[in-house]
């Protein structure tokens, strides 16, 4: 098969995002951004989307030369790392242990427990080749269990993000169109 460029993905695009909804939401039927009960995260930073697998091999030896018989993976899994940029009541939540929330005039009060939870939703996770929209790919995680990752700094030359890890549990669905889809 001869090499083509077309098929080299620059993900970035205006249009790549991350959707959480309860779980148990059911998933579109088709690629559209998703509606209500859907939300976005917002702006990502661009360090983009980082997929991890998690699992370890391990080699399994024989007596005779000690040369491997058997590789087996050990706690197969995969993670999702990605950085939200906007302070939402949603990117809020997910950081930090809400106890409760309330507004008056304007002015929110949240009392929040000291430390940090897992938060567990449905997510849409949309990839577009930034040169090529019509170039995209998306999973569909039925639970996607959700922890705070990370240092949030509070500088003048900086967004005081909220770095995220997810982990995948269970099956998932790959969905994608273009060439080579």
């Amino acid at each position: 098969m001869p090499v083509n460029s077309d098929n080299a993905r620059i993900y970035g695009s205006d249009l790549d995002m991350v959707y959480l909804a309860p779980v148990g939401t059911p998933f579109p039927t088709d690629l559209a951004a998703p509606g209500s009960p859907w939300q976005a995260v917002g702006w990502l930073h661009t360090d983009g989307i980082t997929e991890t697998p998690t699992g370890s091999r391990t080699s399994i030896r024989g007596h005779q030369g000690n040369r491997v018989v058997r590789t087996r993976m050990e706690e197969p899994g995969t993670q999702i790392a990605f950085v939200a940029l906007e302070d939402t009541p949603l990117t809020r939540g997910m950081r930090y242990d809400v106890k409760s929330s309330t507004t008056t005039s304007g002015v929110r009060r949240e009392v929040r427990g000291a430390g940090q939870k897992i938060t567990r939703w449905a997510a849409i996770i949309d990839k577009f080749d930034s040169d090529f929209e019509g170039v995209q790919d998306r999973d569909e995680i039925p639970r996607f269990e959700v922890a705070p990752d990370g240092d949030r700094v509070f500088v003048n030359n900086d967004i005081a993000a909220f770095p995220f890890l997810g982990e995948i549990v269970g099956d998932y669905e790959n969905v994608s169109q273009g060439p080579e889809a």
